[in-house]
């Protein structure tokens, strides 16, 4: 399956702005790595069926705390970091379903997963990177990855 860069971009901005109106916009670095120190939340949707994959979101507290205030009408300052997580963990659930949809054949999407940590890296054993797009919001980074499964590696639990 051939995911077009443009198409997984607009798909992104659209989502944002649609279900936030938050506008996200290509990041003139192309790629963002976090800084040491800084909290990072990662949410990840794994797609299963005839396709096999995964969505990752990656973005500094911040901004999932600003996704979290516009999506439960909060102050941001009253924002926990389990609603941080909730609405990373939907934004991911949102992209992937879209993503789920471009392809032709049955898949299912997983229950999104979301991991906060101060210096660290997603990784998805037994997959491969398709594409990763950088993108600006409010200021903050954003990172969007779309994997899939590699079937020249080996599968957990199988030799």
């Amino acid at each position: 399956m051939e995911f077009s860069e443009n198409d997984i971009r607009q798909l992104t901005e659209h989502i944002w702005m649609t279900s936030l109106g938050l506008v996200v916009q290509p990041s003139a670095k192309k790629e963002w790595a976090p800084n040491g120190g800084e909290r990072i939340l990662a949410g990840c949707i794994q797609i299963t069926g005839s396709w096999e994959g995964a969505v990752a979101l990656l973005c500094p507290e911040g901004l999932a705390r600003q996704a979290a205030a516009i999506m439960f009408s909060l102050e941001p300052e009253a924002v926990t970091m389990d609603q941080a997580q909730d609405a990373l963990g939907e934004l991911a659930n949102i992209t992937g379903g879209n993503i789920k949809a471009m392809l032709p054949n049955l898949c299912y999407l997983s229950l999104p997963v979301v991991a906060e940590e101060t210096d660290y890296k997603v990784r998805i054993p037994g997959s491969r990177l398709i594409t990763q797009l950088a993108f600006e919001c409010q200021g903050h980074p954003l990172l969007l990855s779309l994997l899939e499964r590699d079937p020249k590696q080996p599968q957990e639990g199988k030799g």
